[in-house]
């Protein structure tokens, strides 16, 4: 196993959240509305559905595409937590995350909490804000994935928030700046992007893209290959 620093330090999730206009309607289709939050989790016929201040919107439904780049990428974060030693934990669709009283209640497709958020989570969410969000664009989720979720996510202190879309082959990272503002973070020349949140995890952007996904026994490779290269820093002072 092998060690790695402290996460690099970001700005962190507000304690005290300032007024935020929401998008109402939100996009989607509704299933319900003026709907209180504990009415919603109370409710077991709705499925697949987020909360956004009393609207209950039914979530886009996904392919095979979508459900192959998703297992990956969850293998592939549970293999870095596990080989790195880190102990965060990853959560997926339909686990929801409600940041703020006043922000929506969404379930995204992947969620990662640093060992020092764990408190964070509830029995039927996670009640604050992930450190790393990942949402993978359904055909007929771009305004919500790309507008909606970007500015809830950004004013409720999700330190990362990364967006792919398989069918342009698109992947977009944003890291949270000292100003709690989200910058979009570019992979490096050799397209590989490094991640802020989790220590020495790099992400070879071709990988997302293949028709075939490597297996777990491989991609625990790839990680222990991640964790064993020098620092990004270390070799810039080279």
């Amino acid at each position: 196993m092998q060690t790695v620093p402290e996460p690099v330090s970001m700005a962190e999730a507000p304690t005290t959240p300032e007024t935020f206009e929401l998008i109402i309607p939100p996009s989607g289709e509704i299933v319900a509305r003026d709907v209180s939050w504990e009415d919603f989790l109370a409710n077991k016929n709705w499925e697949h559905v987020e909360w956004v201040d009393g609207w209950v919107v039914k979530m886009p439904g996904i392919d095979e595409k979508h459900d192959a780049l998703n297992g990956f990428l969850f293998l592939l974060l549970t293999a870095y937590l596990h080989l790195s030693g880190l102990r965060g934990r990853i959560f997926q669709d339909p686990m929801l995350m409600k940041p703020f009283p006043h922000l929506p209640g969404r379930a995204p497709d992947l969620m990662l909490l640093l060992p020092e958020h764990l408190d964070r989570i509830g029995a039927k969410a996670v009640e604050g804000a992930a450190d790393l969000v990942i949402e993978i664009v359904s055909p007929k989720g771009e305004r919500r994935d790309r507008i909606e979720k970007f500015r809830e996510y950004e004013k409720a202190g999700v330190l990362e928030y990364w967006i792919f879309d398989w069918r342009f082959s698109e992947a977009a990272f944003y890291q949270l700046d000292e100003n709690a503002e989200y910058q979009r973070i570019a992979p490096d020349e050799n397209g590989v992007y490094t991640s802020r949140v989790l220590p020495k995890f790099q992400l070879k952007i071709d990988l997302l893209w293949q028709r075939e996904f490597p297996d777990y026994l491989a991609i625990a490779r790839m990680v222990e290959a991640m964790l064993a290269a020098p620092a990004a820093d270390a070799k810039q002072e080279e």
